[in-house]
């Protein structure tokens, strides 16, 4: 029966038309207020609130214009005019209510009691205005309500205003608005016109007026045209602010897809409340970002760094200072994190805030312990290097100072390792000094210090009171540890190590001095057999004073002219014939004398002033024997150190074709030790050597460790007889079965063989027994300088021995 009386009142008491009108201003305003509502959604503060404003307005006066024009459209059969001051009032009602049902439904998003109360709220305004638009009407008759439609037109009202609000959250869609926007005026559209339904007009006089009044006309089309203009200006405004924040946060999205590529954390807070945080600072702190919003800042950072971060919260100035700070996070699992921290004020969300850039320093810091690391030890053992041990022997001898004990420092070098180092190649060598370092840790104690000075160079710094006892054992435990085997790639490997001890403070009370201490007694211990201890002792301190002194003069020998050449005759042993001369390195001291070959040869090796002197020796005696007769051979040692010369070869052709002297008349001679080092090499060397046309000869045969391998693969033309294997053959029946089997094997090998230090008639005999090409020592001729070499070979006519 409602449904008659409403459809009879819409049909036959109505304009259709003006009906037309009202819905579609009524759905405009609802559009336009929910677009408004959802910016303000999505903005805080003071701008929030106009934007609520904006939209209750747009309501507001959308739903008042709506009515009005519907009650232009009522035909109630009498003339109907309106009270303007009930009619303004009537208009601030749902201005009003919009507002706080807006407030209410954004008061806690996402519930559902906030979208069922603002619904019920705004109904309420919507039913207020227009009843309060019913009493403005000023008419010459009664008006009488039906209260079921009235009841029926408020609850229809409340219902689908909920039902509408709930279609416009903050996340809403275009559709999803527009679709609360016709939810919204089906509420409005059907309260008024099931309220209209409710009134019956009886008709009488109208009464006196006692106030200003308009008619229906005029206000409906003056309020329209407001209203629409209002409106429309409202909806451009909101689709251009629409449009604006669309493209802020697509921005936005742009933003955060940034900061969340970015290994950097970002935090932005306010007043240390974090409102917004990326995922790089959520993996520093091990959490996920809802749990990271809405807390303190403080909350992540370890208490060693929170009290200078709530004191720069104080003062903002400091907070954002441009100069970053090094903080600890408090990482996952409560791990420290060290961060470095720079702060920049911005606005977010139409507020000052502070957004703080977070860097990851762990990657640092460890670069940083590594870099200290390696500047303080050794990269290939790990153990501490010169620099660390020198400043922990420092604070040894201090404290030993302070308490009267005495600390020992220990020299130590490896050796066979260049042998075993050229054997195994670079990384078997760093293999093997990283077990040697394995084992030198496992021998010392937890304060004893322990480290690598370089190349097969070791020190250890022992503290204690009963030294040199504790030295002495300790000594001990280390050649006894590193003498056993090494298991390098497979291959048993045996070196030795020789110790040098130094004590404070009876052989010095500094570092340094007991350091070259140390050294100088290693270089007793390696002189006297090497695999030993020796501790220092005040004279080995001359003698290396001395010895460093001969090679000060020595370094001068060459250019003042105190270097010279003696020539050692090398005889045929059948028929006596001269067959050459040996090249013998003599140095005239302008204050010592003639020096010992013995003593002055190793030093230049070890200084390295061989090279220029063996390449003196080698031109003087090529340019000295050009003036022998054609058929004489001239010999020269190569030192080792000559022999790792890559141009070695080049060298010896050069000198050779500046001197004249054939290549045949040049024999070199070469010791198996030079051999040892690189044996691939050697061979190649010696192949160019004998390419030219030189003779190779292979000195102090017997002495080595792999002679017979070295015959079957190296081009040599003679092998040399070691003088202690001659010597040896008047009174050892073994030293002289040695020099036979030698001479025999040459013959078998289609070698020459010449005998060194032939200085008795029964070696030269037993020489001759076995056949032996060649014999050179003091029974056969002396070294001579080159001037009595030229008289010798101008007066000589018979053989210096009998054949």
């Amino acid at each position: 029966m409602r449904r008659v009386y409403i459809l009879g009142c819409l049909v036959q008491q109505h304009d259709l038309r003006l009906v037309a009108l009202a819905f579609l201003v009524c759905l405009m305003a609802c559009f336009t207020a929910l677009n408004l509502l959802s910016r303000a959604q999505a903005t805080e503060g003071g701008l929030r609130l106009a934007w609520l404003f904006g939209a209750a307005f747009a309501f507001g006066s959308g739903v008042w214009t709506t009515h009005f024009v519907a009650e232009l459209a009522y035909r109630p059969g009498v003339p109907v005019e309106y009270a303007v001051g009930d009619t303004l009032i009537s208009a601030a009602v749902p201005i009003a209510g919009a507002m706080l049902a807006l407030l209410i439904f954004g008061a806690r998003p996402g519930r559902a009691w906030p979208v069922a109360a603002g619904g019920v709220v705004l109904g309420g305004a919507v039913a207020g205005m227009h009843f309060l638009g019913m009493g403005a009407m000023r008419l010459p008759g009664t008006i009488l309500f039906n209260p079921l439609l009235v009841a029926a037109s408020v609850v229809s009202a409340m219902a689908l205003s909920v039902l509408g609000l709930s279609r416009s959250d903050g996340e809403a869609k275009l559709a999803d608005r527009l679709l609360g926007a016709v939810t919204l005026t089906l509420a409005v559209c059907t309260l008024h016109f099931t309220a209209m339904a409710a009134v019956t007009v009886l008709p009488g006089t109208l009464p006196a007026r006692h106030e200003d009044v308009i008619s229906a006309g005029p206000l409906a089309i003056t309020v329209a045209t407001a209203s629409l203009a209002i409106l429309m200006l409202s909806l451009f405004g909101a689709l251009v602010d629409q449009h604006l924040a669309t493209r802020v946060a697509r921005e936005g999205k742009r933003l955060r897809q940034l900061t969340a590529s970015t290994f950097e954390g970002l935090v932005i807070h306010r007043e240390g409340i974090v409102l917004d945080v990326n995922e790089a600072f959520c993996r520093m702190v091990g959490q996920a970002p809802d749990a990271v919003r809405g807390r303190h800042v403080l909350d992540f950072v370890q208490p060693g760094s929170a009290a200078e971060i709530a004191e720069r919260l104080k003062t903002p100035e400091r907070l954002r200072s441009p100069v970053p700070i090094e903080i600890a996070l408090t990482g996952a699992g409560g791990v420290p994190l060290p961060a470095e921290l720079l702060c920049r004020q911005i606005e977010y969300n139409g507020a000052d805030a502070v957004v703080a850039s977070v860097r990851d320093l762990s990657d640092r810091k460890r670069a940083e312990e590594q870099i200290r690391h390696l500047a303080h030890h050794d990269a290939v053992t790990g153990l501490p290097n010169r620099f660390l041990f020198n400043d922990r022997f420092v604070q040894a001898l201090e404290l030993a100072e302070r308490t009267g004990a005495g600390v020992a420092v220990l020299c130590l070098d490896l050796d066979r390792f260049k042998f075993v180092n050229d054997l195994l190649g670079h990384e078997g060598g760093d293999r093997l000094l990283v077990e040697v370092a394995e084992r030198l840790r496992a021998t010392v104690r937890g304060v004893d210090t322990v480290a690598r000075l370089g190349g097969d160079e070791f020190a250890v710094a022992q503290p204690l009171a009963d030294q040199p006892q504790s030295a002495a054992a300790l000594a001990s435990r280390l050649i006894e540890a590193l003498a056993r085997p090494f298991d390098i790639d497979g291959q048993h490997v045996q070196i030795g190590v020789s110790i040098g001890i130094a004590i404070s403070p009876t052989d010095g009370r500094t570092g340094p001095k007991l350091l070259k201490n140390a050294d100088t007694a290693l270089y007793r211990a390696k002189a006297e057999g090497r695999n030993r201890l020796c501790f220092f002792e005040p004279e080995m301190d001359l003698r290396l004073q001395g010895r460093r002194a001969l090679e000060q003069d020595l370094r001068q020998a060459l250019s003042r002219g105190e270097l010279a050449l003696n020539y050692q005759p090398l005889f045929d042993c059948r028929s006596g014939e001269l067959e050459g001369f040996e090249a013998l390195l003599r140095w005239t001291h302008p204050v010592r004398g003639q020096v010992s070959p013995a003593e002055f040869i190793p030093l230049a090796e070890e200084s390295g002033l061989i090279l220029p002197i063996g390449r003196w020796a080698l031109e003087t005696a090529c340019a000295e024997a050009v003036a022998w007769q054609d058929r004489l051979r001239v010999a020269v040692n190569l030192s080792p150190a000559q022999f790792k010369q890559q141009d070695l070869p080049v060298m010896v052709a050069e000198i050779l074709a500046r001197t004249g002297l054939p290549a045949r008349r040049l024999e070199l001679e070469v010791t198996e030790g030079l051999l040892i080092d690189n044996t691939e090499r050697a061979l190649g060397i010696l192949r160019e050597l004998k390419d030219l046309g030189v003779r190779i000869s292979l000195d102090d045969f017997g002495t080595g460790y792999s002679s017979l391998s070295y015959l079957r693969r190296f081009p040599f033309d003679k092998l040399k007889i070691d003088k202690s294997f001659v010597k040896a053959s008047d009174e050892d029946a073994e030293a002289a079965a040695i020099v036979s089997t030698i001479i025999a094997m040459g013959y078998n090998l289609g070698l020459s063989i010449t005998a060194e230090g032939v200085e008795t008639q029964s070696q030269l005999d037993l020489l001759r027994s076995q056949a032996c090409h060649q014999a050179q020592g003091f029974l056969l001729g002396r070294p001579l300088p080159a001037r009595e070499v030229s008289e010798m070979l101008s007066r000589r006519a018979e053989p210096a021995i009998a054949a």
